[in-house]
């Protein structure tokens, strides 16, 4: 039986390759995108348990996937380990704003990944978006949550 399914969305085949190879010997089914409308077709048809994406990978509308995958419904909760070669203190800060869970600089050691995933998979994730949400009140406020 296997422990998940994971999309890894990546450009780099090296890296679909190893770690993808990787993640399915250690008991997970692994579905591979290379492009951030690819992962979000994949995303829409078939459940999935986590994501492992680059922090930049090619997308329509020049809009990286971490902020696509916050703003669908199937997606939102997802938990997100990021695996780039972006590693600047600005780069990890970027994708922590945009709610990934975990960030790994490549390269990476296969061990590495496979102990990311399986933390963000025991972690519990919040049930709603960080957004604004509408209260149903009177007065039909916005608040903060």
């Amino acid at each position: 039986m296997a422990k998940g399914r994971i999309l890894l969305a990546h450009a780099n085949r090296d890296c679909q390759t190893i770690y993808g190879s990787v993640l399915a010997y250690e008991g997970f089914e692994v579905d591979v995108a290379e492009d951030t409308d690819s992962a979000l077709r994949l995303l829409s048809t078939k459940p999935f348990d986590a994501v492992v994406a680059d922090l930049y990978i090619a997308s329509t509308g020049d809009e990286f996937l971490l902020r696509r995958l916050r703003r669908e419904p199937y997606s939102v909760n997802l938990p997100v380990v990021v695996l780039t070669g972006w590693t600047t203190d600005a780069h990890r800060r970027l994708a922590i704003d945009e709610d990934a869970d975990e960030f790994l600089a490549l390269p990476t050691r296969p061990r590495e990944l496979v102990d990311a995933v399986v933390a963000v998979l025991g972690k519990p994730r919040r049930q709603t978006p960080p957004s604004t949400v509408r209260v149903n009140d009177d007065r039909s406020t916005r608040r903060e949550i």
